[in-house]
């Protein structure tokens, strides 16, 4: 579709500009076009993927109704807090393990990774969650690997063989998952995407590879996200106590009859302002995707510029991110208490999007993120095996991630903290 013109938009007014005109510069076409080519989506879904996602007029529109599933599903109240609650307590056997003895070295991304793979997809797609299957979730980061190999490389089955018979191995339990109806014990987000799908006569087929996108969209970001908020919070000891101490009133512990309770309220963990703060400064530092957008018109931008028909339109986040007039004199440093008294223009941060596009699933990533680095932060210390915290680097070799991940191994030992190794944890809201 695009005509080969690219425009590169490094200024966040102009940014601003694009999210104001999400039907003439479309990120749904986008959205549309590379998922259904990154998951192998038959041809007759694609274009039912395709079909209307930039339309006004009131046809029907696949894409978007299932985005409005999100939303509806993932919004702040009771949905939400049932997913959440369910993440936790499936988290909750792994923080048992570290908070009862000290561990060998571990790779602290490592770690993150497989403990928020385990809760998060199966507070997601139910207690049949085919992650369970360890050698389907090895496939699943197989086949993230190189995902922008299956985009862009030509005979993919030949020339990213083995990203290609990764996905087809997650595709095949997905389908077992939807013929076995493993999706009516799922979230109400599955349960109200497989309505919509249906209502459009997706195949159980092209359910499961959508299901493959919908992974990356709760996991592939999530997880380096979480990785970099827990990694700045324990190699600041400053930061480490302030945020301990933030935390602390969340826990609310009781003993009847011998038997030690933790209650945790997690419905307020998005309301800790160091904690969101280091998350938030997290995202500044680590976004560094390339919004993408496609002009489906000629669009005269500000009064200025004349964007043309079928052309792409880039916003790197680096530009606006590490804009100084916006930031100030220290937008090279990590400073963890930047947002708690700073809100910025809504543009110059954009590690959720923007506009009508923003990620319709972010206040489920921010509560896995702000719970699982505020639980450990309870429970655990944790120490690099190396004498001092020594920063790892970032990846930035996989350009289908709006999030990078650290370039080096983190080696770690967790240890218990005393006072908190005893009790049952139980999540409130």
């Amino acid at each position: 579709m695009p005509n080969g013109r690219v425009y590169i938009v490094n200024s966040a007014d102009l940014a601003a500009s694009i999210q104001r005109n999400p039907l003439k510069i479309s990120f749904w076409q986008v959205e549309a076009v590379f998922s259904g080519t990154l998951v192998g989506l038959s041809s007759a879904a694609s274009k039912i993927l395709a079909a209307n996602v930039d339309s006004d007029n009131g046809h029907p529109s696949y894409l978007r109704d299932g985005v409005s599933n999100v939303h509806a599903t993932l919004r702040p109240g009771e949905q939400l807090m049932d997913t959440t609650r369910i993440a936790l307590e499936l988290l909750a056997p792994t923080l048992e393990g570290l908070a009862r003895k000290t561990t060998d070295p571990v790779d602290l991304q490592q770690w993150i990774a497989g403990a928020l793979m385990t809760s998060v997809t199966g507070s997601v797609f139910g207690p049949q969650n085919p992650y369970r299957d360890p050698e389907v979730a090895r496939s699943f980061w197989t086949f993230e690997e190189n995902a922008a190999g299956l985009l862009s490389l030509p005979f993919p089955a030949i020339t990213c063989a083995k990203s290609y018979a990764a996905r087809e191995k997650v595709s095949a339990a997905f389908v077992d998952y939807y013929n076995s109806r493993g999706c009516d014990l799922a979230s109400s987000w599955v349960q109200g995407a497989f309505k919509v799908s249906d209502g459009y006569q997706i195949s159980n087929e092209d359910k499961a590879r959508l299901d493959i996108s919908n992974s990356h969209a709760i996991l592939a970001n999530t997880l380096p996200t979480a990785f970099w908020t827990v990694y700045h919070i324990f190699a600041d000891a400053t930061v480490l106590e302030e945020v301990r101490t933030a935390v602390m009133p969340l826990v609310t512990t009781k003993t009847t009859n011998g038997v030690v309770t933790h209650q945790f309220d997690f419905g307020r963990i998005r309301d800790v302002p160091i904690l969101r703060s280091v998350m938030h400064e997290a995202l500044r530092h680590y976004a560094n995707g390339t919004g993408t957008r496609i002009l489906m018109e000629d669009t005269l931008l500000n009064g200025r510029y004349l964007l043309k028909k079928n052309s792409f339109v880039f916003m790197p986040n680096r530009s606006y991110h590490f804009d100084a007039s916006v930031w100030g004199p220290t937008v090279d440093a990590f400073d963890a208490q930047r947002f708690i008294n700073f809100k910025p223009p809504s543009a110059s941060f954009r590690a959720f999007g923007g506009g009508v596009n923003t990620c319709p699933g972010r206040f489920f990533a921010m509560n896995e993120i702000l719970a699982i680095s505020a639980l450990l932060v309870l429970r655990v210390d944790i120490k690099p095996v190396v004498e001092a915290w020594a920063h790892p680097g970032i990846d930035d070799s996989n350009m289908t991630l709006a999030v990078q991940p650290p370039k080096l191994k983190t080696l770690v030992n967790f240890s218990p903290r005393s006072g908190w190794t005893d009790g049952e944890w139980r999540f409130t809201h």
